[in-house]
């Protein structure tokens, strides 16, 4: 204290022994004392203000306020010199000099920590990510033994911690040690909305923002998402949803799958997609989790819910109420064998053409697709289906026009074609049977229905 005073009292300058910049920060708040104090280190040259004892200002290398503060903090060998006593640079710190050095000291200690600090949190991150908690828990716990002033491990604890407590006290601990990062804060205003929201007993995190749920919550009251497809509630003009964070959370679960599948992250990557209405990505992705586990049933009847869905009611973009789910399940027979025929469907819709393609798959049969006239014909050349899927209403050449040409081929002419339209009536009806059709189906339609019809004309 005393070579602190005799700084002031004779405004040496020169290099700080036995005290920090800290110290002697602390000592200008105590006094009350105005005045411009220049830092030097490093060739480098920074400038904090004070008026009463506040610090009001700073700047150094072309920033000012709070931000060069923290540069300033962590600087190494730092030189200082008293200026002059009076101040009128402008305020643009509000911050108590205690948090600003608290704040300081955790920057300096991210960037000083190891190589190995780094990859252990990352390790644990990617376990939370990954929706393996248990796994998460175990590595976080060591990691904060040997790294307990690392608040962005008391963050991810807090994230995969099982109870609002043990979440309340992960964190107070990263609050304390970084009172001014604005994640901590987020997560600490997620807290206390769910501790109004959810009660106490067992909870779970949203996938998408990580706040604390009810663990038998089925949307989150946080972001807006739907945690999962409810039966008979699938409807595309959902709530509002913060796109934001679905957003991210999408570019998270990519990443992660970019490392090895997981059924968890595609399962939630597909439902990050339903939240934003983005169908062929949640089909693609549903199917790729049903494949990875084919013994959870869960992944296929999610599956099904969404297929049935948007076969029975033509277009997800269309119907603003709720959809009350029709019965239709995958089947297994003696007819597998059988079942193994091959089928060609012509749709121009990527939406339709994919939920009839995984339906029939989920029955059994080897799919070829076509999204135009064109195509279709250039893939009959290729290979010779058992049966055709035909819509009538198709880019370039309409679906009328490519069953002439089929039926008018003797390679092809006897592949019962079965035409699909969304438009209903006797006269399309009977142009398609004069065309040579063995069956006309309108969109929409139920899968067991289509299903239905296949069956009849591949026995």
């Amino acid at each position: 204290m005393e070579e602190i005073e005799q700084i002031f009292e004779k405004k040496t300058t020169g290099f700080m022994h036995g005290f920090t910049l800290g110290n002697f920060l602390q000592y200008v708040e105590m006094e009350d004392k105005t005045c411009t104090i220049k830092i030097n280190s490093k060739k480098r040259i920074g400038y904090l203000y004070f008026y009463n004892g506040t610090l009001i200002n700073a700047q150094t290398n072309g920033i000012k306020g709070q931000e060069a503060v923290f540069e300033i903090l962590c600087w190494e060998d730092t030189n200082i010199e008293i200026q002059d006593a009076g101040c009128d640079e402008p305020r643009e710190i509000e911050a108590s000099l205690a948090s600003l050095l608290l704040e300081a000291a955790r920057l300096k200690d991210e960037k000083d920590s190891s190589p190995d600090e780094e990859k252990d949190l990352a390790q644990a991150i990617n376990r939370v990510a990954s929706h393996r908690f248990q796994e998460a828990i175990t590595l976080l716990t060591k990691f904060l033994k040997t790294y307990p002033k690392n608040h962005l491990g008391w963050l991810w604890y807090s994230r995969c911690a099982g109870s609002l407590n043990q979440i309340q006290k992960a964190l107070n601990q990263a609050i304390y040690i970084a009172p001014g990062d604005p994640e901590v804060r987020t997560e600490i205003q997620k807290l206390n909305s769910a501790q109004k929201n959810v009660g106490e007993g067992k909870i779970r995190h949203c996938p998408f923002c990580w706040t604390p749920l009810n663990h038998k919550a089925s949307h989150c009251h946080y972001c807006g998402a739907d945690l999962f497809i409810l039966k008979n509630q699938i409807n595309p003009s959902k709530g509002e949803v913060n796109v934001e964070i679905l957003s991210d959370a999408i570019v998270r679960y990519r990443n992660l799958n970019s490392e090895g599948d997981n059924v968890h992250t595609v399962y939630y990557l597909a439902i990050a997609h339903y939240n934003l209405n983005h169908w062929d990505d949640v089909l693609d992705l549903l199917n790729k989790a049903v494949k990875l586990a084919p013994d959870q049933k869960f992944f296929s009847q999610q599956l099904n819910m969404l297929l049935n869905y948007i076969a029975a009611t033509g277009s997800v973009h269309e119907n603003n109420g709720h959809y009350r789910q029709p019965e239709f399940r995958v089947t297994t027979s003696a007819k597998e064998v059988e079942k193994k025929k091959k089928i060609l469907v012509v749709e121009d819709s990527s939406t339709t053409r994919k939920v009839i393609v995984l339906t029939l798959k989920q029955q059994g049969y080897t799919v070829i697709d076509a999204k135009d006239g064109l195509e279709a014909l250039s893939k009959l050349n290729e290979t010779r289906p058992d049966l055709i899927l035909l819509d009538i209403i198709l880019p370039n050449m309409d679906g009328y026009k490519v069953l002439s040409i089929i039926k008018e081929n003797p390679d092809f002419g006897d592949i019962p074609v079965i035409m699909l339209t969304s438009k209903n009536g006797i006269l399309n009806k009977m142009k398609s049977k004069v065309a040579g059709s063995a069956a006309y189906l309108t969109k929409p339609f139920e899968p067991a229905q289509l299903v239905e019809t296949i069956e009849r004309y591949l026995k």
